[in-house]
């Protein structure tokens, strides 16, 4: 064999973990057909075990936290007691073996101490990460005299919002198999979530209100396929939450990069440079206005056309219709909008970037340009009524709202994105920053 072909030939490790990967792949996508609930134990018990840690003082034997962890999650006592048995005939509970990978795992990224044994501990890391948002609990973190930021999980903020009051919800969820700050979760799971969120966003609606969500592709786990995930939700608040599919603006970004392995290793996709923007509206008239857009210009062939046609030359549309030409006269302001939305990504040196670095906190990592907001803003709201971005990153919706003229709410679990997020407003005249909760570190 040549030393090009066996430079260029997989290893038999690298068949073996790539055949782990379609399998994963094949799997999570046989669990999202059946729109399951079950979440995965792997995925679920590490922030709560951080949690239990912090609440017992910062460290714990483990068989104080096996059901305490169960507790919280609600795990089934079938469950909780089921066991497995070893080859050298031991048994083992398997939600305890669960409960020490996850410490097992938080130890390798230094969340906590591989030090007495016998007793799991905090490390400062583990304390760090735990600035988010505590289930049940709200907090307003930042205003503005249009706005509030709170510190909250997305499910407990609809909670304190009053019911038929919002007239956009506008947020970017967590791509599902995609590692964000929040967690990772696979599709089955965030079907399951984003199914129980949106049945709580329904109610904040008004009866002409919009739910427009920002997704992207994902691809099924080592395949270049692409799961349908976002057309599988979309049928979910159509089917089960009554919601209506009012439209889409895609958003078109020049600069995305490509998917390392499909696109820039494997070379067999495309670059994919598409997110998706679905609105979904409770009635199925809503309040929009595209008036509300700014003025696209009328392209100089629409205008040789119109000047043509006034001279009484004849013309013939390519389609071969037969057509009323002085319906498409190019007069008013511009042309009509389309719904494509053009904008490259978040730049990285502007003035939040640089009032983060300076001040310690994170940037958030998935940030969307301005002109995303802004277009499904002008076009869902009029000025004075109300947004809410439930999942607000760095806030750039309650940014956009505040320009405006309309009124936002804003909520985010992590709170040194709150913080951060209030860069955005801290020049306003009536801008309020409000004090942290005891016992937290700024």
């Amino acid at each position: 064999m040549s030393e090009d072909l066996k430079a260029t030939t997989p290893s038999a490790a690298a068949l073996k973990a790539r055949a782990r990967r379609v399998h994963r792949g094949e799997a999570t996508e046989a669990e999202a057909r059946k729109r399951t609930s079950k979440a995965s134990l792997q995925g679920i018990l590490q922030l709560p075990l951080l949690e239990a840690l912090e609440e017992a003082g910062g460290k714990a034997r483990p068989r104080d936290l096996y059901q305490q962890l169960a507790t919280r999650l609600g795990v089934p006592d079938g469950l909780r007691q089921e066991r497995r048995t070893c080859g050298d005939g031991q048994s083992y509970r398997v939600f305890d073996q669960q409960v020490r990978w996850a410490r097992q795992t938080a130890v390798m990224e230094g969340l906590i101490a591989d030090g007495t044994r016998g007793v799991w501990e905090l490390a400062d890391p583990g304390h760090a990460k735990l600035l988010r948002a505590r289930r049940g609990v709200t907090m307003l973190i930042y205003s503005t005299d249009l706005g509030v930021a709170l510190w909250a999980h997305a499910e407990d903020a609809a909670s304190v919002i009053e019911p038929e009051s919002v007239d956009l919800i506008l947020t970017s969820p967590p791509y599902p198999v995609v590692t964000r700050d929040y967690g990772r979760m696979d599709v089955p799971q965030w079907l399951d979530w984003m199914r129980r969120l949106t049945a709580l966003w329904r109610d904040l609606l008004t009866d002409t209100g919009t739910l427009a969500l920002n997704l992207g592709d994902v691809h099924v786990p080592g395949s270049p396929a692409l799961s349908p995930y976002v057309e599988r939700y979309v049928l979910s608040a159509i089917d089960e939450c009554g919601l209506h599919l009012a439209g889409r603006m895609p958003w078109f970004s020049p600069t995305r990069i490509g998917n390392i392995q499909w696109t820039s290793t494997r070379k067999v996709r495309p670059k994919n440079q598409v997110e998706h923007v679905v609105l979904l509206s409770k009635a199925a008239n809503p309040s929009w206005d595209i008036t509300r857009l700014p003025p696209v210009p009328f392209s100089p062939g629409t205008l040789r056309w119109w000047e043509r046609k006034k001279r009484g030359m004849k013309i013939h549309r390519p389609s071969g219709y037969d057509i009323r030409e002085e319906a498409f006269e190019p007069k008013g302001d511009g042309a009509l909008p389309g719904n494509l939305i053009v904008a490259a990504g978040a730049p990285g040196s502007d003035a939040y970037s640089r009032r983060c670095r300076a001040a310690g906190l994170p940037r958030h990592s998935a940030r969307f340009p301005a002109e995303v907001p802004r277009s499904i803003i002008l076009t869902c709201t009029s000025p004075g009524e109300t947004v809410y971005d439930p999942m607000a990153g760095s806030n750039v919706t309650g940014a956009v709202a505040q320009e405006l003229g309309r009124h936002w709410i804003s909520s985010e679990v992590m709170l040194r994105s709150v913080q951060g997020s209030a860069f955005r407003f801290d020049n306003l005249t009536g801008f309020s920053m409000k004090p942290l909760p005891p016992g937290v570190a700024p």
